[in-house]
């Protein structure tokens, strides 16, 4: 009975031990899958946070003046810089390593950057010379939003697999891109909170205005 026993408790921690070792096997190997993953999603992101910031720095002007020229002479803003394609990412990214709420974030990326394209092309309806502005402040602030999120997005990666190596070159600056993308959208804010308090100061002295005609 006794070497029943001692039989069955050895078959149960060979059994567990098996278990442990391929769980561990499987952790191991799902960890690396993720370390790489994320790696290379942190590269590819990396520089499609480098050109959102490039449109989101697009006024329009070059040398402090308006890029473009119409054929009656008059000068005329004009993109400087090409709107970037959505991140397209690679097949060898093994999805199910990452955590699902960064997944999503990471898939849904693409979609937002095509969402923000089309809410531009269709100000770029309503624009008009020489400043055209409503095409140029919605394609700024969307494309610095767009930046930021990348960016965070890059900076979870990198917290959640423990990635330190930086993967742009050091050239000495101080440059923080998550802060001047932060400086830009709080620019945007200041600006449309000034022209809503221009518009209701203008209302208000109509209405003074007609009560008095009145």
């Amino acid at each position: 009975m006794i070497e029943a026993v001692i039989g069955l408790v050895g078959v149960v921690v060979g059994s567990v031990i098996t278990l442990s070792k391929d769980s561990w096997a499987l952790w191991r190997e799902r960890r690396r899958d993720g370390s790489y993953s994320a790696i290379r999603l942190i590269c590819l992101l990396e520089d499609y946070a480098n050109k959102c910031i490039d449109v989101a720095g697009d006024d329009g002007t070059a040398y402090g003046r308006p890029a473009g020229r119409m054929e009656s002479g008059e000068e005329v803003q004009e993109a400087q810089v090409a709107t970037p394609e959505p991140p397209d990412y690679p097949t060898d990214i093994a999805w199910r390593s990452l955590d699902e709420s960064l997944m999503h974030r990471i898939l849904a990326l693409p979609n937002r950057a095509r969402s923000t394209d089309r809410y531009i092309s269709a100000c770029a309806e309503h624009a008009f010379p020489p400043d055209y502005s409503e095409v140029f402040e919605p394609r700024m602030e969307g494309y610095a939003r767009l930046g930021l999120d990348t960016l965070d997005i890059v900076r979870e990666l990198r917290r959640r697999y423990g990635v330190a190596v930086e993967s742009r070159t050091d050239l000495g600056m101080d440059w923080d891109p998550k802060a001047h993308l932060e400086g830009l959208l709080e620019g945007f804010q200041k600006r449309d909170a000034e022209r809503e308090e221009r518009r209701k100061e203008r209302e208000i002295k109509a209405a003074a205005a007609k009560e008095v005609a009145e």
